[in-house]
């Protein structure tokens, strides 16, 4: 099983692909004190993975585009942009989360100069007034 991320509408898109990430969990979120379905609901993505540093220009590290992402300040329109998440078995799309509004809740990066290697986790979040606009699909053939 792989994991594809896809993030676009800021300065430059960002694509990680199945050989960077690890693990991702999808959370549709209501509080804790509520007996009925909840107004006041999140939905979130969480990718954890490695970082696939690029030496001597071979193409670009999608890390360093999440580390950006992650301090565009509130102010500016671009700290909400469309992502989606695919996740493929035996060659084949099975699954597709697509959030229009996403921010980044929580990003963080790991480096061990033991093993010379690098991990990230990244906490994304729909915009909660455009819960509605979020798509999740499946039974996609492969490419």
């Amino acid at each position: 099983m792989g994991f594809r991320l896809n993030v676009a509408g800021g300065a430059e898109q960002i694509v990680l692909g199945e050989k960077s990430i690890k693990n991702v969990a999808f959370d549709s979120e209501s509080p804790a004190d509520s007996n009925a379905r909840a107004t006041d609901f999140g939905i979130s993505i969480k990718v954890w993975g490695k970082m696939l540093y690029k030496l001597g220009g071979e193409g670009s590290d999608g890390t360093i585009g999440l580390s950006k992402w992650s301090v565009v300040p509130s102010e500016r329109a671009d700290c909400y942009r469309d992502a989606s998440v695919e996740v493929v078995s035996a060659g084949q799309v099975v699954r597709k989360y697509e959030i229009p509004n996403a921010f980044i809740m929580e990003y963080s990066e790991e480096m061990d100069d033991e093993t010379g290697v690098g991990t990230f986790y990244l906490h994304m979040k729909q915009k909660k007034d455009e819960n509605d606009k979020v798509k999740i699909e499946g039974g996609y053939t492969g490419e």
